[in-house]
């Protein structure tokens, strides 16, 4: 792999530690929040949706309860979150993998759809690994827009060009393909190799660790 890579952004759920979450279970929640403020046909009409998309749209059409609406639901979102995460930490090779980009100079992040309490149930000494987390409430967009992950790529001060993006499903690789990253897709997670290949990843591979072999291959990481 030709290039200086400067950074490296990771995916949370799946990616760097087990998915346990039940998005089924999920939706049902928030459902039930949403139906404190709006009929049941408007919920119906965002059933395709991913959960946050579901919960933006439904907090535009709630008028002035709109605000109030997102706030509860996301309240129970991460409640819930919190409860699949007790117990867990990230996967064994998490932190190995993490150290030895650092050690070689590439910055690290998290770019992830959860709250930042997950973050640091699980990985409570994420500091010392990871240079910057950007979560969903850290903005407006979640991914796959491609603005979240500029917004790690700008906490980390490097351009697209230089960055990996790497997650355990599509939504990470649509969001660093629409800014031309290199992206990596992970098989800990619940998508298919094949589904990565659709989504137009530039690598697939086991699991993280297969990183090193794209930073290894790069020209060494010289910052300003």
């Amino acid at each position: 792999m030709a290039g200086t890579i400067r950074a490296v952004i990771f995916d949370f759920d799946g990616t760097l530690t087990e998915l346990t979450l039940d998005f089924r279970v999920l939706r049902q929640e928030i459902v039930k929040v949403a139906l404190g403020y709006v009929d049941l046909s408007l919920i119906k009409e965002f059933e395709g949706q991913y959960i946050l998309e579901m919960i933006q749209e439904i907090e535009a059409r709630s008028g002035e309860r709109g605000v109030a609406f997102k706030a509860e639901a996301y309240r129970r979102l991460c409640d819930l979150e919190l409860e699949g995460a007790r117990g867990k930490d990230v996967y064994p090779y998490t932190r190995e993998v993490l150290a030895q980009l650092k050690g070689r100079g590439v910055r690290t992040g998290i770019v992830t759809r959860t709250c930042i309490e997950v973050l640091d149930e699980v990985f409570p000494d994420m500091a010392a690994y990871v240079d910057a987390v950007v979560t969903r409430d850290d903005t407006d967009r979640v991914k796959p827009h491609p603005s979240h992950a500029e917004a790690v790529l700008a906490l980390l001060r490097a351009p697209p060009e230089s960055g990996i993006l790497v997650g355990d499903h599509p939504t990470d690789i649509l969001a660093g393909k629409a800014i031309r990253m290199v992206t990596v897709g992970v098989l800990t997670g619940r998508t298919r190799r094949e589904q990565f290949v659709d989504a137009g990843a530039t690598h697939v591979f086991d699991d993280i660790r297969g990183v090193m072999s794209l930073v290894e291959d790069a020209e060494e990481p010289v910052f300003p």
